[in-house]
């Protein structure tokens, strides 16, 4: 196949079209051979739900942006609770802060804080101090209920 049988007519079913045909502002594109310059974080979000909503914020403002999760908690047992990392194409990413400034997403070092010692309580297997309390109560209630019905036989 020379490069003069090459027609127009080859390109025009969208296959080289990285986000189908190239229609938002951004230069660049989702899906493969879009442009648009490397990836660059913008958000952090404790879930990929909340994730997802950012997401949805960013593309109200024709901001296209990929979900990644966050690296250290892309094992399968967090299913979609884990932390994910809201990217978008570094041209745009002065826009997609500006668009997320009003939005109270929490600092990242904080979140990770807490998943790390959520996370390291579930490796563990150490209770929390209220479920030791709630056992601690029930030994108690068991240990009166058992010296009532001694006392109740001796008399």
């Amino acid at each position: 196949m020379s490069s003069s049988s090459h027609t127009k007519g080859a390109h025009s079913r969208g296959a080289h079209h990285g986000s189908g045909g190239g229609s938002h502002s951004g230069g660049g594109g989702g899906g493969g051979g879009g442009g648009g310059g490397p990836l660059v974080k913008v958000a952090f979000a404790r879930t990929q739900a909340e994730a997802e909503m950012i997401q949805g914020l960013l593309l109200e403002a024709d901001i296209p942006s990929v979900l990644k999760r966050t690296r250290g908690f892309d094992n399968p047992d967090f299913l979609a609770g884990g932390p994910h990392d809201v990217f978008v194409h570094s041209d745009l990413a002065a826009k997609a802060r500006e668009a997320l400034e009003g939005t109270s997403i929490e600092s990242e070092d904080e979140v990770r804080a807490e998943v790390g010692e959520a996370t390291r309580l579930a490796r563990d297997g150490v209770d929390t101090p209220a479920s030791r309390l709630a056992l601690w109560v029930a030994v108690a209630f068991l240990g009166a209920l058992i010296l009532v019905w001694i006392l109740y036989q001796l008399s």
